[in-house]
């Protein structure tokens, strides 16, 4: 009994050990918050990514919905094509992620050092650790969109980065960063601006605002927001990385205009509201819990 007592109590205080040196280096803790969620965030949502792009994909019919959409996933690839493009979106989201929360925090850090918070600090902290990430790791959005779609088809990343090299020009592992950066770095900004707000409202005086489905709530009505605001440019970069040939910026959205009207800067917005409130909720979630 006393030696069991003991190996307990060593483990009691193991565990105490971790959850200080883990909160005392919010660094290392945006890390495991972000490539915890990464991980399974990517994993569970990859399939409305994938029948966004579709439905967003140019050369596909102009009045293809999210039904005929997912049969189409279905009819060219069964149960397996609602996972294509896994493993880049996997690349990009689990050191992104991390990545991105870590400077968020590391910026947020700096310009309230003399404690006083503002929306637009907040702001300010998102976007430029977006603007960071998505220049980071830009190829592996190429590679992810193009496998997506079902049009282009990559055995490994190595090999997909290496066709590009060779048959097109490096240059096309950052297409469509301009469309990418004005959906990122504003929603990020926009977001984390949102989520710092409603955070910090008590809406009742007996509500723990560090309740896990309190910190959830306000990262999902954040999310859902900074999602619908930024959604014409997650269209355009869409357009100008399945596009065969350079498109320009204007010209993708000439293009959408023309063949879908106004609503086409607006295909798969239930899916990215769903897809993106939800992981950005259970990303800021789990770092909360680390708090």
């Amino acid at each position: 009994m006393e030696s069991s007592y003991d190996i307990n109590g060593s483990n009691k205080n193991n565990n105490i050990r971790v959850n200080t040196f883990v909160h005392d280096h919010p660094i290392l803790k945006s890390f495991i918050a972000g490539s915890t969620s990464g991980l399974f965030s990517t994993v569970v949502f990859q399939p409305f990514d994938v029948i966004k792009t579709v439905l967003q994909d140019p050369r596909n019919d102009k009045k293809l919905g999210i039904i005929n959409a997912t049969k189409s996933v279905w009819q060219q690839q069964s149960f397996y094509g609602f996972w294509r493009g896994l493993s880049p979106s996997l690349v990009r989201n689990i050191p992104g992620i991390a990545i991105h929360i870590s400077l968020t925090q590391l910026i947020y850090s700096y310009l309230t050092q003399n404690n006083q918070t503002s929306m637009v600090k907040s702001g300010i902290a998102g976007f430029s650790a977006r603007c960071i990430t998505v220049s980071i790791l830009m190829p592996f959005t190429v590679l992810k969109t193009r496998v997506e779609s079902g049009q282009y088809h990559y055995t490994t990343l190595a090999r997909g980065i290496s066709d590009i090299l060779r048959l097109e020009c490096w240059k096309v592992l950052y297409r469509g960063w301009t469309p990418t950066i004005l959906r990122d770095a504003p929603f990020s900004a926009l977001y984390f601006m949102i989520f710092i707000k409603l955070k910090n409202i008590k809406l009742l005086e007996e509500l723990d605002n560090k309740q896990p489905f309190y910190i959830f709530g306000c990262g999902l009505l954040a999310g859902g927001l900074a999602s619908f605001i930024t959604q014409p440019f997650d269209v355009i970069k869409t357009s100008q990385q399945l596009s065969k040939e350079k498109l320009p910026l204007i010209d993708a959205i000439i293009i959408i205009k023309r063949k879908y009207g106004i609503a086409g800067y607006f295909k798969g917005l239930s899916l990215r509201i769903l897809r993106r409130s939800l992981m950005a909720a259970i990303t800021w979630t789990i770092y909360e819990q680390l708090s």
